[in-house]
C-alpha cells in the first residue's frame, strides 16, 4: 500500500490549544490545517478535502455545532464523501455530548486531553467512518 498522508482540519478558537494540538500531532506526520472558528472551518471545507475534522464545540462567530451541520449539508447537497468529525469540548455533560452527535459528529473528546487520547479518539472516528484507522496511512 502506498503511503498516504492524513489530511486533518482542526477548528479551535484558542491559539495556545491549536499550537499544542500541532505539537501533539507533528510526530504522526498528519497534515493539519487550522481554523479559528466555524466560519473559517466551513470555508476551508469548501476548498479542501479532509480525512477528518477536529471541531471545538463552543467558539465565537460560529459554533462547532453550526459548522458541523453546515458541513453535513454540503456533503448531502453535493454528494460528497463522508468526513468523520471529532468534537473537542471542555463540557463533558451527557446533554452536551449528545448535542454533538445529533449535529452530525462522530465522537467527543473532553479537554484537557493527552496526546494518546487525541490520537486514540481520532483513530476511533476514522475507523468508525471509513473502517480504516491511522495505521492505514502509515
Amino acid at each position: 500500500m502506498e503511503d498516504k498522508v492524513v489530511r486533518l482540519l482542526c477548528v479551535e478558537d484558542n491559539s495556545t490549544l491549536r499550537k499544542m494540538i500541532d505539537l501533539m500531532l507533528a510526530p504522526t506526520g498528519i497534515d493539519v490545517d487550522f481554523a479559528a472558528d466555524g466560519v473559517e472551518a466551513v470555508e476551508a471545507y469548501q476548498i479542501n478535502e479532509y480525512d477528518a475534522v477536529l471541531m471545538d464545540m463552543e467558539m465565537p462567530v460560529m459554533s462547532g455545532i453550526k459548522a458541523v451541520k453546515a458541513i453535513r449539508q454540503m456533503e448531502d447537497g453535493h454528494n460528497l464523501g463522508y468526513t468523520p468529525i471529532l468534537f473537542l469540548s471542555g463540557n463533558e455533560s451527557a446533554e452536551h455530548v449528545d448535542q454533538g452527535f445529533e449535529a452530525g459528529g462522530d465522537g467527543h473528546l473532553s479537554k484537557p486531553f493527552t496526546t494518546e487520547a487525541l490520537i486514540g479518539a481520532l483513530d476511533g472516528v476514522l475507523r468508525s467512518a471509513n473502517r480504516h484507522g491511522l495505521q492505514a496511512w502509515r
